[in-house]
């Protein structure tokens, strides 16, 4: 074999998946080896060699044991034991084609889902067997009266009829009990119970309530084909973002995953999608959806500017509004606090830099209803995250007029988005900087939605600890953190899985206006002596006290630093900082 090696600036997976591996070493053997003996509707491409190929690169792999099984893949009499089936599509159960065993009996509601239809043709039906007494896998009967077959449609039935020869025509029941072997009196009854069902509306044997097209045991000219489970669609395989990114594994507090520079994936490929089973006709919305996504997203890696921000002043003018894509809204009340969302918008390209700096926030606005709301964010993405910019926000009224906007956005949708003011703290090696002074111990006072722009600081930090050990002092982080109630609290799990990391850098407060029964840290307003246990005392000349709250706790906080000799040089107040752009 010749392995020719190309060398490329990205790659789109979309090789499909793995419903014809057939090997024992492959990812149908390792995952569900149950399944290997059934046949499938997937071409012989369908080996997983995209799905081992994400692999060999670092790609993380889910689901892989979420396969589905079609109830109908047709049996083709010349070639019974073909591995591969042709598929006997939705549509001829749906036009009404019902199901029976070799004893002539319906055993299921032909609506149901594929996998209780499968199931109940494994339970109820024999093995499929040839005169030479070899075994096949388990199938069914399917018979179509004329007003089926003329629901389904007469052109599409002639391809699986006339030209692949799939269905055996039969005159009268009489004849389908003799092509199917089976009592005629019992398929007369079943027919028979089946029509009282359609004239009621509801089949007691199986619950079935929807009757496309009737039968009777008065019908003629029938059609019959055999019909097997087979494997139709793998769920499983490379996990990718909504971007359509493929995604690595990544252990850490602010984040389990990051993408692969350049490898993006599409289609039956990917895992996580559907679920434990996708739905019909969904296979093809996803190629259509996150194949134009992936597509475009791969179209931006090429981006010429290296910051979505370039400018090195921005105040906040209409000429400095760009436009940002959605690309998803989560629901973090579990991982944040109760009534949160993390937005995220794409950059540019794929793998842009924002440009802005630790603690810098941004501008958002747009239009709902015919009004243009806008509001402002601390990103919790990093500035050095590629391709993407994040913000935390609530979803109830604290969060302002711009929940409305962000509660009725759905990814694709445009909005702008302006780099303004803030901290702009800067990491730089072993250092710290802010407005070109080395800052060596730093403290956080946040109040209710202003822990935002903090865990940003914190993330940072964490990374600042990692990458320079026994060089950073102790207690160089410390935060107070200050909410009117314990459902006001966010980002606590992860506070609390920074300090027990890191328990000799960074140390958290937390102090409640109205806490709840068994509370057992602080109560009350943020005081003189709180900053005195918990911050940095007394103040040195690189330290750093950073502020972010409502206008009016902020005001109490200088007031409380000042009274404990900290100078106004020494803290950063967010509701007193400069609407300053990001630097290029």
């Amino acid at each position: 074999m010749k392995v020719c090696i190309v060398s490329m600036g990205l790659t789109l997976i979309a090789t499909g998946g793995f419903g014809c591996c057939r090997s024992s070493n492959g990812l149908m053997a390792q995952y569900r080896p149950d399944l290997l003996g059934f046949p499938t509707t997937n071409g012989s491409f369908a080996q997983g060699d995209g799905v081992l190929l994400g692999c060999k690169v670092g790609a993380e792999l889910i689901d892989l044991d979420k396969v589905q099984l079609h109830p109908t893949g047709f049996i083709d009499t010349k070639d019974p034991f073909n591995p591969t089936k042709i598929l006997a599509p939705e549509a001829i159960r749906g036009s009404g084609g019902i199901l029976v065993n070799s004893d002539g009996r319906r055993f299921v509601n032909e609506l149901d889902l594929r996998s209780v239809v499968t199931k109940a043709i494994i339970e109820h039906c024999d093995q499929y067997k040839d005169n030479d007494g070899r075994v096949g896998p388990h199938f069914a009967w399917c018979i179509m009266s004329v007003e089926s077959q003329q629901l389904f449609g007469f052109p599409a039935l002639s391809f699986y009829k006339d030209k692949m020869d799939l269905f055996i025509s039969c005159k009268d029941l009489s004849e389908t009990a003799l092509l199917i072997g089976c009592n005629e009196d019992v398929l007369i009854k079943t027919i028979q119970s089946y029509s009282d069902a359609i004239c009621i509306g509801s089949c007691t044997l199986t619950g079935k309530t929807i009757f496309p097209a009737n039968i009777s045991p008065a019908s003629k000219d029938l059609i019959v084909a055999r019909v097997t489970p087979s494997i139709h669609y793998t769920m499983g395989g490379i996990n990718i973002n909504p971007a359509g990114e493929v995604q690595q594994r990544l252990i850490g507090h602010f984040g389990s995953h990051i993408h692969i520079r350049g490898l993006f994936a599409a289609g039956e490929v990917t895992g996580g999608v559907h679920g434990n089973n996708r739905l019909a006709g969904n296979s093809l919305l996803e190629c259509c959806v996150f194949g134009r996504i992936a597509g475009e997203r791969a179209a931006t890696i090429k981006q010429p500017d290296k910051f979505m921000f370039r400018q090195t002043n921005i105040d906040g003018t209409e000429n400095n509004w760009v436009p940002a894509v959605l690309r998803e809204i989560r629901n973090t009340d579990e991982k944040y606090g109760r009534s949160t969302l993390e937005v995220r918008f794409n950059l540019y390209g794929a793998l842009q830099h924002s440009g802005l700096d630790i603690g810098q926030f941004i501008g958002l606005r747009g239009e709902c209803d015919g009004e243009t709301l806008q509001g402002y964010f601390s990103p919790i993405t990093r500035p050095d995250d590629e391709g993407v910019i994040g913000i935390l926000c609530r979803n109830d009224s604290k969060g302002g007029p711009i929940t409305e906007l962000l509660n009725c956005a759905r990814p694709g949708s445009v909005m702008y988005m302006c780099a303004m003011g803030g901290l702009r703290l800067k990491f730089k090696g072993e250092s710290i900087l802010f407005c070109d002074k080395r800052i060596r111990r730093i403290g956080l006072v946040a109040g209710g939605t202003g822990i935002a722009p903090m865990i940003q600081i914190v993330r940072a930090y964490s990374d600042h600890v990692r990458k320079n050990r026994g060089k950073v002092p102790l207690h160089g982080l410390n935060l107070i953190y200050a909410a009117e109630g314990e459902h006001d609290l966010a980002f606590m799990k992860l506070l609390d899985r920074v300090e027990k990391d890191f328990p000799r850098h960074f140390r958290f407060y937390v102090k409640l206006d109205k806490p709840p029964l068994g509370w057992t840290e602080g109560v009350g307003f943020v005081e003189t002596h709180d900053i005195k246990d918990h911050l940095m005392y007394p103040p040195n000349d690189d330290d750093l006290i950073v502020i972010c709250g409502p206008p009016v706790f902020e005001n109490a906080m200088r007031k409380n630093l000042f009274k404990v000799g900290y100078k106004p040089s020494q803290w950063f107040s967010f509701s007193e900082s400069d609407k300053v752009g990001a630097s290029s």
